[in-house]
């Protein structure tokens, strides 16, 4: 399980993943990397259904996959943030 005080951020993190995974596709970036940054998205839901408080795992997960890919860095910051996303996009 994710504390209940961290879901948003961890669907905001989840969120950015996938875009920037559907950006790497749209960039040309290569099969094994995107692939790699799928897991992740496939993984990290997964640790929010467990019975265990797996909070800090799920940050921990992100800022790996950050340091192998510079453009996840935004999923750390949504992880880290109480900021809504959206507000800043929308005023």
């Amino acid at each position: 399980m994710i504390a209940p005080s961290k879901h948003r951020q961890a669907l905001w993190s989840l969120n950015w993943i996938l875009v920037a995974a559907r950006t790497m596709a749209y960039e040309k970036a290569d099969h094994e990397s995107i692939a790699e940054v799928l897991d992740a998205a496939e993984y990290l839901p997964c640790l929010m259904l467990e019975k265990v408080d797996r909070t800090e795992h799920f940050r921990e997960y992100i800022a790996e996959l950050a340091k192998r890919f510079p453009s996840m860095n935004l999923a750390v910051e949504r992880s880290d943030s109480d900021r809504d996303p959206h507000l800043d996009r929308h005023p």
